[in-house]
């Protein structure tokens, strides 16, 4: 050991050098690219509440070059300009507004990178997701990692999906549903929000298809007023199914949680850290859907899903 080198700092480099993590040397953004591309629905459109549907999604692909050959993808697609505070070609705007300010910066410092994001546009948290995803992206493949080691590990080796079923009668809605059954699907996300009668309908018209370990969802997208909401509610009250986001602000959808007793979840209302918390304070939830997209990429994905975790709330991703 050498003699000005304490004890702490030999263990340091002894146990934590180069040999065991990765160097990755300081690298520059050279050049931010968007890319548009359309993602047609392979079964011809998708509906939901409010007669709102589409059948080409607007994407968009960010890439991220730098000085040391790295290039880093990340990607936002927003549902059509009407459903979120968000939209394709704003997302694209705002990239070529932010681009400007991020060459020249370091894409594998995330944390300060999204400081500067922040400090050049205020809000619009879909328009950096697609930036710091592709910078995760980049700092995984500098270190070697993919992604989801950095972001905490990896638990297991397969994922169970849900298979949203777009809103028509209950007829064609079950038989949907039955043909995703035989395909191994095992929970389902109705889309309702439409007339009260016709939602209790599709929700019973599924519900006599669910099997044991089956999971119903009845997402209503905010369509509901309060007092449908009320009535589909109390009408499917011995149904085993999940209600999801039935109304348009978070105080009605807290106000109806609190009047049934089926688990529920909320979606659109939470956009953000702060709501989150609240929504956990209130104790307005028993599921949260974090979209990438609201909470302005992986890094605030990360934190949402970190804190959920703490919170033991379910996340749907």
């Amino acid at each position: 050991m050498h003699p000005r080198t304490s004890p702490l700092t030999w263990a340091a480099n002894h146990y934590f050098g180069s040999n065991v993590w990765p160097k990755i040397s300081i690298m520059k953004i050279t050049r931010i690219s968007a890319y548009q591309v359309d993602l047609p629905v392979h079964e011809g459109s998708y509906k939901w509440s409010g007669g709102k549907s589409v059948s080409v999604f607007d994407s968009t692909i960010v890439g991220i070059d730098t000085d040391a050959g790295v290039t880093g993808y990340g990607e936002v697609c927003p549902l059509g300009p009407f459903y979120l505070p968000a939209y394709a070609s704003g997302a694209r705007a705002g990239i070529a507004e932010l681009a400007t300010h991020l060459i020249g910066e370091d894409p594998t410092a995330i944390a300060p990178l999204n400081r500067r994001m922040e400090a050049a546009l205020k809000g619009h948290p879909y328009v950096k997701s697609a930036i710091d995803m592709a910078c995760w992206d980049i700092l995984g493949k500098a270190s070697g990692q993919p992604v989801c080691t950095l972001l905490g590990g990896r638990y297991g080796d397969d994922f169970a999906l849900y298979r949203a079923i777009s809103q028509q009668s209950p007829d064609e809605m079950a038989e949907k549903v039955a043909g995703y059954r035989a395909e191994g699907y095992r929970k389902f996300q109705l889309k309702v929000g439409g007339n009260p009668d016709v939602d209790i309908e599709r929700i019973r018209a599924v519900a006599e298809l669910m099997q044991t370990g089956d999971i119903l969802i009845a997402d209503a997208n905010t369509g509901w007023l309060m007092h449908e909401a009320m009535r589909v509610v109390r009408a499917v009250r011995d149904v085993d199914v999940y209600i999801e986001q039935p109304c348009l602000t978070y105080e009605e959808c807290r106000a109806v949680g609190r009047r049934t007793n089926h688990p529920f979840v909320l979606d659109e209302c939470v956009d953000g850290i702060d709501m989150l918390l609240r929504a956990h304070a209130d104790q307005a939830m028993d599921v949260v859907n974090v979209k990438i997209s609201k909470f302005g990429g992986l890094s605030g994905a990360r934190q949402a899903r970190d804190l959920c975790v703490s919170m033991w709330v379910a996340v749907t991703i």
